[in-house]
């Protein structure tokens, strides 16, 4: 069967496709068409269209159509403003919601749009509830309210309302809900967010006042106020959180205040939302307060009074020690025994519930004090006096070094006499009290003990005199050498000066001064014992390599090679003096190398000088290496095992030095192992 379209229809049809309106219908099928008599939606139009507006439908045999039934309204056929069998033009009713149109027809089954419908709606809010609890109703005014979706508040959406109408919109407030902007999120062909300027503010619970206004540990405080139902739970100054209520309404909530509360306000915690307000009126927490302390000695009562204090469970004294076993104890007064360890300061109140006190209270604890020592400088062995107060405490009294004295020649409150120990050093004073418990004190003494500045001559040789020169000698009763050779009778000795014979087997090194008293006294300067020093004019070494008087070396030990020891403060053998040079040579021709500062070391001067011993009977050399860096020939040597040897060779046969040299190498010559000992070093003109 041949089918005939009317082309003015399907030229409408392509224009208001271009206007973009929506297909609605399937391509045409020899059962469908003009002709059929079949009513067909083939589409519907403009998309977007806003209320009031014009809607167009365009199909073949729309004259069969006796209503168009859109979501929430209907057009009944006298409302069309234009109908023909292949237009149909209505007017978007108000009340038109988004969703599928429906072609009521006189005949037949009706025709449903594949497509939806959907509009363009400019929501507006005029005016909307300033405040509410959460979880209470609501109220927001305004136009076109019927396309809201859903209201944000915060991070929470509402999209279930109570009830909703074009001009009116009823919602519950979310628990969670927070003050601020609500946000409206409306429906449509392109939706719509729409943010309040005015905050919505979400009532919190108010607090007013407290019963009672002043509550101890672990007892129970009510809550009064607004909105308390709301709550969910209670912070307290001190970190504390309180969830569990014994009462709990819209006007009171009753708790039991926590043991590490203290005085403030309290923060309320609002259920869901968690927001949080902090009471203006305080809670006072009441606390054991100290008012007036005696001052009392160790092991003596302590009679503390005060408030509260029958809440009190221990005292902790400055120093950490700690009294909980009361003589007596009552709201206005504690008294404790002070223990024998307790400092003078500060005291703090534990209380029953075991929260700390700290109190601005000093306890002033009862010591021995001295206010002055005589007689000072004083000898070990004599006795100084002690005046002060509080002295009959004294158990022992401490020197600088240890030196304990225990017993006195006389003791009392005011005065102790004792006599000064043979270790005593010069320093403060320590009061140790019959409780054993320390005191140091402000107090100096001075301890008289010799004094060396000075001993003469260096070297010096066996049996030859010995000058002592310093302060306090007339206290010395014997002089020890190093080596242990002791002399006890001097040729002289003053306060100032000692002068004694240097006796065989004294070796240098510090000496040891013993007073009469017995006391060892070590001098800081040293006694060089032995032969006359050696005909050097310039020392390269002499117990040290040579340094200026700046303290600047002048010469320096380099790496050397084949020389695992190279001891240059080795005291074994020393030729003179305290120290030499110990060198191990593992090879036969290991070496050990110096290097001076100055290049022309050797200028005006004739002869090389040193002390060389062996522990076998070996040979050395030495050899330098001038500025041109040019080694020169080895000048060799014997060694003598078990004594030293005066080594000199003339500074005309270690080479071609007038130049200057930037090495002096002292090196084994063939034995391996070798160990020497080498001391004073140097040039002589």
């Amino acid at each position: 069967m041949k089918n005939f379209y009317n082309h003015r229809l399907l030229l409408l049809f392509c224009l208001i496709l271009s206007l973009g309106f929506i297909t609605s219908c399937e391509d045409d099928d020899e059962e469908t068409g003009p002709n059929s008599g079949q009513v067909e939606l083939l589409s519907f139009g403009p998309t977007g269209v806003q209320h009031g507006e014009e809607l167009r439908f365009v199909g073949h045999n729309l004259n069969q159509v006796e209503a168009i039934e859109l979501q929430g309204a209907t057009v009944p056929k006298a409302s069309f403003i234009e109908q023909t069998s292949e237009l149909i033009r209505i007017m978007v009713p108000e009340e038109a919601m988004q969703g599928r149109v429906t072609l009521k027809l006189s005949k037949g089954d009706d025709v449903v749009s594949k497509t939806i419908l959907s509009f363009t709606v400019p929501i507006t809010v005029t005016s909307f509830t300033p405040e509410a609890r959460p979880g209470a109703n609501m109220t927001v005014a305004g136009t076109k309210l019927t396309w809201v979706e859903g209201v944000v508040f915060g991070r929470d959406t509402v999209d279930e309302f109570v009830s909703q109408s074009a001009t009116e919109l009823v919602l519950q407030v979310p628990m969670n809900a927070k003050t601020g902007p609500l946000v409206f999120v409306g429906g449509g062909e392109n939706p719509t967010f729409i943010e309040t300027e005015e905050e919505f503010v979400v009532t919190l619970p108010s607090v007013t006042s407290f019963d009672p206004a002043s509550v101890k540990h672990s007892a129970s405080v009510t809550l009064k106020g607004t909105n308390l139902d709301l709550v969910e739970e209670v912070k307290f100054p001190g970190g504390a959180t309180v969830s569990e209520f014994a009462n709990h309404t819209a006007t009171e909530i009753t708790l039991v205040v926590p043991n590490s509360a203290v005085s403030g306000a309290l923060t309320l915690v609002a259920t869901g939302s968690l927001a949080e307000k902090a009471t203006e009126p305080e809670l006072n927490i009441i606390l054991p307060a100290i008012t007036s302390l005696t001052d009392v000695k160790h092991g003596e009562n302590l009679t503390i009074t005060g408030t509260n204090l029958d809440m009190v469970k221990e005292v902790v004294f400055a120093g950490g020690e700690k009294a909980s076993t009361f003589v007596s104890k009552s709201a206005n007064q504690l008294v404790v025994k002070v223990p024998d360890k307790a400092n003078a300061g500060n005291l703090k109140l534990v209380t029953i519930h075991g929260f700390e006190v700290a109190t601005s209270s000093a306890f002033n604890l009862v010591l021995p004090a001295v206010t002055n020592v005589t007689s000072t400088p004083v000898d070990p062995g004599a006795n100084i006096t002690i005046t002060g107060t509080n002295l009959d405490l004294v158990k022992s009294v401490v020197f600088t070094g240890d030196a304990t004295v225990s017993t006195f020649v006389s003791k009392s409150a005011n005065q102790l006499i004792v006599t000064v120990p043979n270790n005593a050093k010069s320093g403060v004073l320590k009061l140790i009290t019959t409780k054993d418990y320390e005191v140091t004190t402000k107090a100096e003494v001075e301890i008289v003990l010799p004094k060396v500045t000075g001993i003469t001559p260096a070297p010096v040789a066996f049996g030859a005199y010995l000058t002592i020169n310093g302060s306090s000698l007339n206290l010395v009763q014997s002089v020890k050498f190093v080596g242990g050779a002791t002399v006890t009778n001097f040729l002289a000795k003053t306060e100032t000066q000692i002068i004694l014979a240097v006796p065989n087997g004294a070796k240098s090194g510090k000496l040891m001064l013993i007073t009469n008293r017995g006391l060892e006294i070590e001098t800081t300067q040293e006694a060089q014992v032995g032969a006359g020093g050696p005909n050097i004019d310039y020392y390269i070494y002499d117990n040290a390599l040579r340094v200026n008087a700046a303290g600047e070396a002048e010469w320096e030990k380099w790496g050397g090679w084949e020389t695992p020891t190279q001891d240059l403060a080795n005291t074994e053998q020393p030729n003179r003096g305290a120290r030499a040079i110990k060198v191990v040579y593992e090879g036969a021709n290991g070496g050990l190398q110096f290097h001076p500062k100055d290049a022309n070391v050797l200028n005006g001067y004739r002869t090389l000088v040193l002390y060389v011993r062996g522990t076998k009977d070996s040979q050395l050399a030495v050899q330098v290496k001038n500025s041109a860096g040019a080694n020169q020939a080895d000048v060799t040597f014997d060694v003598k095992a078990g004594e030293y040897k005066l080594i000199e060779i003339p500074i005309s046969q270690l080479g071609a030095v007038s130049g200057g040299i930037t090495e002096l190498i002292i090196k084994n010559y063939g034995t391996t192992p070798n160990t020497v000992y080498i001391d004073d070093i140097g040039l002589r003109e």
